[in-house]
């Protein structure tokens, strides 16, 4: 678009809003000026018809406002989309100016902020171009006393209604710059693509979810009539378009469910790449998804009633529905935040519920950290009463650990109501008959395949408990005691039978609850129990050991089981400040058990070394088999623990050889982090993607350092405003004399209580805190506050 065409386009808009602003507010101050007047004098001959009552002309009249706030509320965020482009045309110029495309060399030019900052600040008005964004002729001053004025009405609605445009108002460039932060560019032509089919597919789902009455399954009625969509009849009488014959070929109904199908199946791959180590999440798809609004379409597509257990269609598609909602929170806290507001639509028994309310908290701190106790209530509550799920127990794990990072609250209310469930939850089989069940369902294979067996709920059950002590909290690790006790945990993992997923369930409870611990367990280390583990792990490490040929048929679990478990707890045990306490190495061999321990300890050196030359371990797993090692070695040496020759020897090579790896992996990793630089600048263009999003970026955090001071400015002019509204009206008018006499700061504070009532928490906030800067700013202010609060609990 040329300068000139731009311009009166731009002229064009701001007439527009111009005009449709200053008719909103003449019809508030006229008292309502879109109600039909009544004749002054009736025919004659006609029947005088009743008034109509003064309270439904009132409401009438509010409704009517209302729909102006409505309007209002429309007319500024048409001048926010205005702002916003004047800012991105800002941005294209410079780009353009500093890029040219004819540039023989790929060194991009200097931004001019000053200039830029000086552009964006005039978008605010301060020149004749820009003043019809004030919505009146009278630099917003008509459009301020008309909120002011809807604010003493007595109709709660109205009054938050025209609050929160009063305190958009006063927010304008915050507001601006917060929607300029959100701004994507589609700046590949594969970005523009992904556009275009996320636009075409949205509106053809949000069509079909309108419609959902129509071509939904329901079950056939008393009239015999079934709700398989219209009849052909009616849809030739809507006239379906050239393109549809395919729709024809087949009911509407079946057609409707092949296309949101489709679409759902389009929109999950855009969110994710699937790969040969997992899933990656499309973090620039996800965020364009976002801002199309993707997920509310979704969100009422799961809201549509249907036949549970007769619409197979229908179940299939809220299944795909719940794996994009899943999909679209993947590794992105701003998606999660945004689901996070909706949680209540997945606070129901359901499983996909369960596994979507998973997604959404799964690896964010801050929203694990906020977690209502009534959602751990409720997932407690199900596996109660709508049978022992797994995925119930996947979620409660999930909210526990976060980012790495332990939560204790979380970890204190599962743990409280697990205890407090009983029975129903908790599932141990710590008697002799129950324990000859856990064995049979470890010798099953088809309870150990299926995720929803028993087995996988015990395992899951434990894992919880696990995953609850971790990080040294001393309420869980106590009440995990009684629950799981040492003796049971030895019996289990020491069977023959026992498999590998059990044993890493238990062996982790055991370290987090008994070894790692804040405070001594006095009986892990008196007591007889962790040399008999220690024997038991010799002998899966010889077995992982021993199965090193062939790999297709490799025990992948026991592997992990062995490199990951086994070495945390055997570092863990070694390396406890308490271990040099009670029965020591040293002790032990003065004592009768010396003939004993001593060699199972020198073989757990000899089998953890064996480990550490395997093969087929991955650098995670060699680095935990080397820390092992190393705790065992320096235990060997402070205790004075006779080591064969040999290996001692190889453990000393193998730390020199490591240290030697180590450097050279810093220097090579340092050679080849300077050669990729060097090659991204070489291949880099003056306008590629990267270019483009830096430079907006720098224009985003100018702009922050240029409108910061102006901000806060705003928000000093509310305070004034609100402190003397009167200023804003004629002498001698109704309104003026009602804020000279504290109408407007008592209906301020009414207001706010009633906010509080309904949990309208955020305008309650803004509301306080506008008020506390309006006591801060005159000293006397709070002593009439609190007078006029004292007046309307009299009056109350």
């Amino acid at each position: 678009m040329e300068k000139g065409e731009e311009n009166k386009a731009g002229s064009n808009v701001m007439k527009s809003i111009h005009g449709v602003g200053e008719l909103m507010t003449q019809v508030v101050l006229r008292g309502g000026g879109l109600l039909p007047a009544t004749p002054a004098h009736q025919p004659e001959g006609d029947v005088v018809k009743p008034q109509v009552e003064p309270e439904r002309e009132d409401i009438m009249v509010m409704d009517t406002k209302l729909k102006v706030i409505e309007i209002l509320q429309f007319i500024l965020n048409e001048r926010l989309d205005y702002r916003i482009s004047c800012l991105l045309c800002i941005f294209k110029r410079e780009f353009d100016e500093n890029n040219p495309q004819d540039a023989s060399n790929n060194v991009t030019g200097n931004f001019d902020f000053e200039n830029i900052e000086e552009q964006a600040e005039g978008i605010f008005g301060g020149s004749e171009e820009n003043t019809p964004l004030d919505l009146d002729d009278h630099g917003g001053r008509t459009f301020l006393r008309v909120l002011l004025h809807l604010t003493m009405h007595d109709y709660p609605p109205l009054v938050s209604g025209a609050l929160h445009l009063l305190f958009r108002h006063f927010s304008q460039r915050q507001e601006v710059l917060m929607a300029f932060k959100q701004v994507q560019l589609l700046v590949t032509s594969q970005d523009v693509d992904n556009y275009k089919q996320i636009k075409s597919d949205l509106d053809q789902l949000r069509s079909i979810v309108e419609k959902s009455e129509l071509w939904v399954y329901k079950r056939q009625g008393e009239d015999g009539m079934d709700g398989d969509g219209p009849s052909e009849s009616e849809n030739k009488k809507k006239g379906d378009s050239p393109g549809s014959d395919k729709k024809n070929s087949e009911s509407t109904s079946s057609y409707n469910y092949r296309v949101v199908k489709e679409v759902l199946l389009r929109l999950s791959k855009l969110c994710v790449q699937e790969g040969s180590s997992g899933k990656k999440s499309r973090k620039q798809q996800q965020r364009l998804l976002r801002n199309m609004g993707t997920h509310s379409v979704v969100l009422e597509l799961l809201q549509i009633p249907y036949e549970k257990g007769e619409d197979v269609r229908m179940e299939e598609i809220m299944k795909l529905a719940h794996e994009f909602l899943q999909n679209f929170c993947a590794g992105n806290q701003q998606n999660q935040i945004l689901m996070h507001k909706h949680i209540n639509l997945f606070l129901n028994p359901g499983i996909l519920e369960a596994i979507t309310m998973q997604h959404i908290f799964m690896n964010n701190f801050q929203l694990c950290s906020e977690i209502n106790e009534r959602v751990v209530q409720h997932f407690v509550h199900c596996t109660e009463t709508h049978g022992r799920h797994v995925q119930y127990l996947k979620f409660l794990q999930t909210i526990v650990k976060a980012e790495n990072k332990f939560i204790k609250k979380c970890q204190d209310i599962v743990m409280a109501e697990l205890v407090n469930s009983g029975e129903d939850v908790l599932v141990f089989y710590n008697d002799r008959a129950s324990f000859q069940t856990l064995v049979q369902m470890m010798r099953s294979e088809r309870d150990r395949m299926d995720e929803n067996s028993h087995l996988m709920y015990h395992i899951h059950l434990v894992e919880l408990l696990a995953v609850c002590t971790e990080g040294k909290n001393v309420y869980t690790e106590i009440k995990c005691n009684s629950l799981l006790p040492l003796d049971d945990i030895v019996r289990v993992v020491t069977h023959e039978d026992c498999i590998p997923e059990v044993k890493i369930a238990y062996i982790n409870f055991l370290n987090h609850c008994y070894v790692d611990t804040e405070v001594e367990m006095k009986e892990i280390y008196t007591s007889n129990h962790m040399w008999k583990l220690f024997e038991n792990f010799l002998v899966d490490i010889c077995r992982v050991c021993n199965n090193t040929s062939d790999r297709k048929h490799a025990d992948t679990i026991l592997e992990r089981y062995v490199t990951e478990t086994v070495m945390s707890i055997v570092t863990c045990f070694f390396s406890s400040p308490f271990s040099d306490q009670s029965t020591s190495l040293q002790d032990a061999m003065l004592g009768k058990m010396t003939e004993t321990r001593q060699p199972v300890f020198v073989q757990l050196l000899q089998g953890v070394f064996r480990v550490y030359h395997c093969n087929w371990l991955n650098p995670v797993q060699k680095a935990s088999v080397e820390a092992c090692i190393k705790v065992l070695s320096d235990v060997a040496k402070s205790r004075t623990i006779a080591i064969p020759v040999d290996l001692d020897s190889q453990v000393n090579n193998l730390f020199v050889k490591s240290n030697n790896v180590v450097q050279k992996s810093i220097l090579s990793w340092r050679l080849s982090a300077k050669n990729t630089t060097r090659r991204d600048s070489g291949l880099t263009s003056s306008k590629d993607y990267r270019n483009i999003i830096e430079r907006l970026q720098d224009i985003v955090s100018a702009l922050e350092d240029r409108l910061r001071p102006l901000v806060q400015a705003e928000l000093s002019v509310l305070v004034d405003v609100l402190h003397r509204p009167e200023l804003l009206f004629p002498e001698n008018t109704e309104a003026r004399k009602k804020c000279e006499s504290g109408g407007f700061i008592s209906k301020l504070i009414k207001h706010t209580k009633q906010l509080l009532e309904e949990n309208e928490e955020r305008l309650c906030i803004k509301v306080l805190q506008t008020l506390r800067e309006m006591m801060t700013k005159d000293r006397g202010y709070g002593e009439k506050l609190i007078a006029f609060d004292d007046e309307m609990d009299v009056a109350e």
